[in-house]
């Protein structure tokens, strides 16, 4: 099976070796995430911004992404991910279907990356949520690309930064060196203002998402109940 295929190209006589690698693959992520969740502390803070606009494109780090997994562990209202096509991120695309995404966009460059956006963008304009990361899938870390921007642009739908405190952690070799929590750590997720991007604000608003998504310089405690997302 090559490194190029897709999810969809896979050979029909290699699919059922597809899914027991996904399957078994996406419960080993699903058990270190609650494994994660059970002997941490997580807080959530400023919970009212998400109660300001109906639906946001939240937008975290790419070294964030297992706190945000870890944080949230149920969607209930209506998102749509983008997604990568590829065949090895099998277990990824069960386990976003598992915490309730109820649409995957697969798409990336190269891999019917336009019309995964144009369903995004369609979706968003029905009041459906997203969530990027904007220096991914491979940097430069912590360089907002102009993807979430032009995505509010077009659609109207409000960008909600997120940042996490994490008291103590440790972070993998990895290009965007992602970050996990130790036992027994408080992790806070913290929302930011909703910002709506216009061609008059964009860069202004790419400087402030890029802000508000670093790191708190201190805990500001939350609530331990999660927001409805």
């Amino acid at each position: 099976m090559a490194r190029k295929l897709t999810v969809q190209e896979v050979p029909l006589l290699l699919k059922p070796f597809l899914w027991l690698y996904g399957w078994v693959a996406a419960a080993l992520f699903y058990l270190q995430l609650a494994v994660f969740r059970w002997t941490c502390r997580i807080e959530y803070r400023g919970k009212e911004q998400l109660a300001s606009t109906p639906n946001h494109i939240f937008c975290i780090w790419h070294e964030n992404l297992p706190l945000f997994f870890i944080a949230h562990n149920r969607f209930r209202k209506p998102n749509i991910w983008l997604t990568f096509p590829l065949w090895y991120m099998k277990p990824i695309h069960l386990l976003k279907r598992w915490i309730g995404i109820r649409e995957l966009a697969f798409g990336a460059s190269g891999h019917q990356g336009r019309q995964a956006l144009e369903l995004v963008l369609a979706r968003l304009r029905q009041g459906w949520s997203t969530f990027l990361t904007p220096d991914g899938p491979k940097g430069p870390l912590k360089v907002m690309k102009d993807g979430a921007l032009l995505m509010s642009m077009n659609t109207g739908t409000p960008v909600i930064p997120v940042s996490f405190y994490l008291s103590h952690g440790w972070r993998i070799p990895s290009w965007d060196r992602k970050r996990y929590p130790l036992p027994f750590t408080t992790l806070v997720v913290n929302y930011g203002p909703p910002i709506q991007v216009t061609a008059a604000n964009m860069e202004a608003a790419r400087q402030q998402l890029s802000r508000l998504m670093d790191d708190p310089p201190q805990r500001i405690a939350g609530s331990p109940e999660p927001p409805e997302l």
